[in-house]
């Protein structure tokens, strides 16, 4: 499984290196854009099922890399979100090997839901595909990780 994770980070690597020699954008001077969008769920669990779960309106919603916060937003009254980082950046994300993090807690989507913690999800996407200087990732699936005191 190690071997796997290390294997997919160098492919990322490669693929964000790869877009940041081939995806100039001269309009902005920018390289390229990475996009992360997904839905955050109103759950408890271990890769809670987005399809059967509630969503998680007005949640905070960070990019963390090597324990940095790179990007963040807040989810629509959907529990949808929407973040994007210049591919400067973006190199370091992918490397760092980055997780979406959700501090909020869960009792503000369901009174009934007052464990302390947070909602992890690692990234995935397509790693070959790249459309007019942007790449898609979104989360692999939220898992509910208590805060320990």
């Amino acid at each position: 499984m190690a071997s796997s994770k290390a294997l997919l980070l160098l492919a990322a690597a490669a693929v964000a290196a790869a877009c940041l020699v081939g995806a100039a954008d001269a309009k902005f001077g920018r390289l390229g854009r990475l996009v992360i969008t997904g839905v955050v769920p109103c759950n408890t669990g271990s890769l809670i099922d987005i399809a059967s779960s509630p969503a998680f309106p007005n949640a905070d919603v960070e990019l963390r890399c090597a324990g940095r916060v790179v990007a963040g937003a807040t989810t629509n009254t959907n529990g949808t979100f929407s973040m994007e980082l210049d591919m400067t950046n973006a190199l370091a994300a992918f490397i760092g090997g980055c997780t979406l993090v959700v501090d909020t807690p869960l009792v503000k989507c369901n009174a009934d839901l007052t464990d302390v913690g947070s909602l992890v999800s690692y990234l995935q996407g397509p790693l070959t595909r790249l459309l007019g200087g942007i790449f898609h990732l979104f989360p692999a699936g939220f898992s509910f990780h208590v805060r320990r005191a």
